[in-house]
């Protein structure tokens, strides 16, 4: 009997080490491995293989279970405080040693080579880990708390991290969420070149945030914003740069609940622009340092038909254009771009206007983000729509599609002028970073 022991304690301590090597890597497929999952077994298990045959296999165990289920204790607080620690911990990884300890003795008394516990413990882990992204899968579609987009390329690791910050924070009201970019479109010709042409450059630059609270029937969703974007410029005698985009956004909301869905709400938006923009060849300022600046206040009802869709109608609107130059003083700005009378630094008008915000992530890798604005003083109209595609090719890397169609005739125009229609598009790629 005494013998049989010492060769149960010698088969664990030979095992252990092969569950550690199986669960540093995990490959999880219907036929290859394709997706890694690092379980959380530490490598102290991994010194199994070079420790001395005379040592006490009593107590290296009992100090190596010790070891372990302290730095288990210390480990990754947002798992260990979150459901999801309770389901893998307790329903995978201990159910799986505990097969492991089963499987062992059965092993013992068939006296297989250790060889074939290693492919036996693979394969058994490879079934405990279908059986993990099963659970994540049944928590994706029955926890409503829960949202988490599929993936292009399957990351199991990227999905648990996902869900355990969801169930950290499902009772915080508090939201927040920072994204900012970095990204170049570059083209270079030579002066030789056989078919003419000339180099650019541009750049672009974004930061975009949001802190949003919402406890009961009370909503208050706060974004910021701040873009740059400049280019070189062909064919200019004047300069050798302009800027191309160029914004500083301020937009605050708040809301209360009558029925389902809807909200009465108010909103103040407040955008402005800090560098000066000119047309090819000319001395006339665009937009210039707080010229213009734009401040917006909606009174109406909200309607949020499902998530990240807001549909907001405010029949009472507060526009005001204000802009730091005027002709008197600077020649270089035409303030009647922005629908300012002559000679005059501030435009006040009441109106109506709708606002529509949406956003639609159907894989983790691909994005849209639009905002729609419609605005009307009862005799001319205002038409803005930003639709922005992202790609995220990696955790950093990633490529923009923006598209800006634009209407305004609330312009003052002069002779036989009248409104058209304004476009801006833009690709590039660069750096993104996700802060939360």
């Amino acid at each position: 009997m005494t013998k049989l022991l010492q060769y149960c304690w010698i088969i664990l301590l030979f095992y252990i080490p092969t569950i550690a090597n199986a669960a540093q890597t995990i490959v999880v497929d219907s036929n290859h491995i394709d997706t890694i999952y690092r379980w959380h077994i530490h490598k102290d298990t991994l010194y199994l293989d070079s420790l001395p045959q005379t040592i006490s296999s009593d107590q290296f165990l009992l100090d190596m279970l010790a070891q372990q289920s302290k730095e288990l204790y210390q480990q990754d607080s947002l798992l260990r405080d979150s459901l999801l620690a309770s389901l893998i911990y307790r329903d995978s990884i201990l159910r799986i040693e505990l097969s492991y300890i089963q499987d062992s003795i059965r092993l013992l008394s068939q006296t297989r080579p250790i060889n074939t516990v290693k492919e036996d413990s693979t394969t058994q882990l490879k079934v405990a880990i279908d059986s993990v992204t099963q659970e994540i899968n049944r928590l994706r579609n029955s926890n409503p708390e829960i949202d988490i987009q599929s993936s292009i390329v399957p990351d199991m690791n990227e999905d648990l991290s996902e869900i355990a910050y969801q169930l950290k924070s499902r009772n915080n009201p508090w939201k927040k969420e920072a994204n900012t970019l970095i990204q170049f479109s570059q083209n270079y010709i030579s002066p030789n070149w056989y078919k003419g042409g000339s180099s650019n450059f541009a750049i672009l630059a974004q930061a975009k945030g949001f802190i949003n609270y919402k406890k009961d029937n009370f909503l208050w969703e706060n974004t910021g914003e701040w873009r740059i974007g400049i280019a070189t410029v062909n064919g200019d005698t004047l300069r050798k740069h302009n800027i191309t985009d160029d914004l500083f956004r301020l937009y605050s909301k708040v809301g209360y609940q009558v029925v389902k869905k809807l909200y009465i709400s108010a909103s103040m938006e407040f955008q402005t622009n800090f560098w000066n923009s000119w047309n090819t060849n000319s001395t006339t300022v665009k937009t210039a340092f707080l010229t213009p600046i734009r401040y917006n206040i909606n009174v109406g009802v909200d309607y949020q038909p499902i998530k990240n869709l807001s549909i907001m109608f405010a029949p009472a609107t507060y526009k005001m254009v204000y802009s730091l130059y005027h002709e008197g003083n600077s020649e270089q700005v035409n303030v009647t771009n922005y629908g300012i009378e002559k000679g005059k630094q501030i435009l006040n008008e009441i109106g109506s206007s709708i606002r529509v915000k949406w956003g639609w992530k159907p894989f983790r890798e691909i994005a849209l983000d639009t905002e729609f604005y419609f605005y009307t003083n009862y005799r001319r109209v205002e038409i803005d729509w930003q639709i922005n595609f992202d790609f995220f090719i990696t955790r950093f890397l990633s490529a923009r599609l923006m598209l800006h169609p634009r209407f305004d005739n609330t312009v003052i125009y002069t002779g036989d002028e009248r409104a058209k229609l304004q476009f801006k598009e833009l690709l590039s790629v660069g750096f993104s970073h996700k802060f939360r």
